[in-house]
C-alpha cells in the first residue's frame, strides 16, 4: 500500500493519510466505549478513553506536518522565484530528502541554476561585445576629418567630436555640449554667410551651404551641411551637421577659373597678331622688304609664344598625372645658358632693363635633362623680365662646388610678400598683388620649375621682399 502512495499525487496522499487516521481514532473509540458499557465503567472511564483519539489526532497532525515539511519548502522556494524572477535562482536551495520529489526537485534546481550561469555568461559577453563596438565607432566617430556634430531640435549640440571642435578653435570638445550650434559659427562667418546660416536655422529640410570668414577666400572656406534625423519614438527632429574645410579647394577653383581665362588671353591675342600680319601680307603688294621681315619676325615671335604655353599646358598635364619623367645626359652648361640668355636677352632690351649674366669659371658638366632643365630656367628668367618694371634690373648668375650647382636669377622687381611666398610654387597660383594681377601669366612656370628640380633631386629656394625685388636660385647635384 504504502509503495503505491509514492505514486499518488500529494493530494491523494494527504486524503488517504487523514482519512487512515480519522477511521483508526473512530475505531478505536467506538470499542472502548463498548468495553467500558460491558464493564460498567462507561461514565466513570469517558475521560480516558476520550484521550485515545485525542491521541491519535496528535499523531495525526505530527505525520501530517512531517508529510507537509517537503512541499512547504517547496512552496516558499517557488512562491519566491515567482515573485523575484530571474534574481532569486541564486537563492534556491536543494532539499535533503531523497524521495522522489525531493530528487526532482533537486534535478531541477541544478538545470535552472547551470542555465542562469550559461545566461549569465552569454549575457556579459554580450555587453563585453557592444562595449568593444561602442568603443570601436567612437574612435571611427573621433577620427573623422570633417566635423560632425549631432544637434536636437532646438539646434543645440549633443554630440560633436574633435575634427568639429578644432575647426571652431576650441581644445575641449565636451565644453561645446549643449551650445546653439549656429551661434558657434557664426562667429567665424562674415555676414554674407551669416544671413545664410539664420536661413538655414530656420528651414526644416536638408540644407548644404559655404561659409566664409571673410571676402578672401585665402582666409577660410567651409562647407556646412544637414541632414534631418525623424525620430519614431517623439515628435522632435535631431539632425546631424558636416563640417568641412574647403579653403584649399576653393583657392584651386579659384586658380583654375583664373587659368581659363589667362589661357584664353594667352592664346587669342598671339592668334590675333598671326592673322593680322599674315592678311596684311598676303593682301599688300608694295610692302617695303625691312616692313616684311618685321612682320615675319613678329609671326615668328606670336607662334613661339603660342608653342611655349602649349608646351605650359603639356607640362602641367604631365604633373597632374605624374607623368613627367626625366632623361639624363651629360650638359655643358656654358652652352646650355647662352641659349637660354640670348633667347631672353631681347625681351630685357624692350623694356630697358638692365640684362647681365656672370658665370663661374669652368663650370662642370651636368648630369641632366637638358631639354627641362632649360625650360625651368627660362620660366625663371622670363618671369624676372616681366615682373620687373621698365628700366629695372635682372641678373643671372650661376655657381657651383663640388657637388651641386646653383642658377640664381635677380631682379629688382615687384617683390614678393610673405603671405605669397609659401603658395608661389603651386600650381595656377598667382600673387594677389594687383601689379601682378595686371600682367598675363598662367601660374604653372614656377610649379615647372620646382617639379624640374625635384626630379633631378634639388630644389628651388625663393628668396624676396616686397617692392625690393626677389632671388630664385634653382639648384640639382652635378651627378
Amino acid at each position: 500500500m504504502f509503495a503505491t502512495q509514492r505514486h499518488c499525487s500529494l493530494t491523494q496522499r494527504l486524503n488517504q493519510q487523514h482519512l487512515l487516521l480519522g477511521l483508526m481514532g473512530l475505531l478505536s473509540f467506538a470499542g472502548l466505549a463498548i468495553y467500558l458499557h460491558l464493564q460498567g465503567a462507561f461514565v466513570s472511564s469517558f475521560p480516558l478513553a476520550l484521550i485515545a483519539p485525542i491521541s491519535l489526532l496528535i499523531v495525526g497532525t505530527y505525520v501530517q506536518r512531517r508529510s507537509l515539511r517537503l512541499y512547504e519548502n517547496l512552496e516558499r522556494q517557488l512562491t519566491r522565484y515567482a515573485d523575484s524572477g530571474c534574481q532569486a535562482v541564486a537563492e534556491l536551495r536543494p532539499i535533503p530528502v531523497a524521495d522522489p520529489p525531493g530528487t526532482g526537485w533537486n534535478q531541477l534546481l541544478s538545470r535552472v541554476q547551470e542555465q542562469s550561469a550559461w545566461n549569465g555568461i552569454e549575457r556579459r559577453l554580450s555587453e563585453s561585445v557592444h562595449s568593444q563596438q561602442a568603443k570601436r565607432w567612437e574612435s571611427v566617430f573621433q577620427s573623422l576629418t570633417d566635423g560632425i556634430a549631432i544637434c536636437d531640435s532646438e539646434g543645440r549640440i549633443i554630440q560633436l567630436n574633435r575634427s568639429f571642435a578644432t575647426l571652431l578653435k576650441r581644445a575641449d570638445s565636451q565644453t561645446l555640449l549643449g551650445m546653439d550650434l549656429l551661434v558657434l559659427i557664426s562667429e567665424h562667418a562674415d555676414q554674407v554667410s551669416m544671413e545664410k546660416l539664420w536661413n538655414v536655422g530656420n528651414s526644416q529640410s536638408n540644407e548644404a551651404i559655404e561659409i566664409q570668414k571673410s571676402s578672401d577666400p585665402s582666409q577660410g572656406v567651409w562647407r556646412l551641411s544637414r541632414s534631418c534625423l525623424a525620430s519614431s519614438s517623439s515628435n522632435t527632429t535631431d539632425s546631424i551637421w558636416t563640417l568641412r574645410d574647403i579653403t584649399q579647394q576653393k583657392l584651386a577653383e579659384t586658380a583654375r577659373e583664373q587659368f581659363v581665362f589667362t589661357a584664353t588671353h594667352e592664346l587669342r591675342t598671339p592668334l590675333a597678331n598671326i592673322r593680322a600680319y599674315s592678311e596684311t601680307l598676303a593682301s599688300a603688294g608694295d610692302i617695303p622688304f625691312e616692313q616684311q621681315q618685321s612682320f615675319y619676325n613678329t609671326i615668328n615671335n606670336e607662334a613661339s609664344r603660342l608653342a611655349r604655353f602649349v608646351d605650359e599646358l603639356l607640362n602641367i598635364s604631365q604633373m597632374e598625372a605624374g607623368a613627367i619623367t626625366i632623361a639624363k645626359h651629360e650638359v655643358h652648361l656654358d652652352r646650355l645658358l647662352s641659349e637660354i640668355i640670348d633667347g631672353q636677352k631681347p625681351l630685357a632690351m624692350e623694356r630697358n632693363q638692365t640684362f647681365d649674366c656672370s658665370v663661374s669659371p669652368k663650370l662642370p658638366k651636368v648630369l641632366a635633362d637638358k631639354d627641362k632643365l632649360a625650360a625651368a630656367i627660362t620660366n625663371l628668367v622670363s618671369n624676372a623680365i616681366k615682373y620687373t618694371p621698365d628700366g629695372g634690373k635682372v641678373s643671372v648668375r650661376v655657381d657651383s662646388d663640388n657637388d651641386r650647382v646653383r642658377f640664381h636669377v635677380e631682379d629688382s622687381g615687384f617683390g614678393i610678400s610673405n603671405e605669397d611666398l609659401p603658395k608661389l610654387c603651386g600650381k595656377f597660383f598667382r600673387s594677389s598683388d594687383e601689379r601682378v594681377q595686371s600682367i598675363v601669366g598662367s601660374g604653372l612656370g614656377l610649379a615647372f620649375s620646382q617639379e624640374v628640380a625635384r626630379l633631378h633631386g634639388g630644389n628651388v629656394i625663393i628668396r624676396s621682399q616686397l617692392d625690393q625685388g626677389s632671388c630664385f636660385t634653382l639648384e640639382i647635384p652635378i651627378r
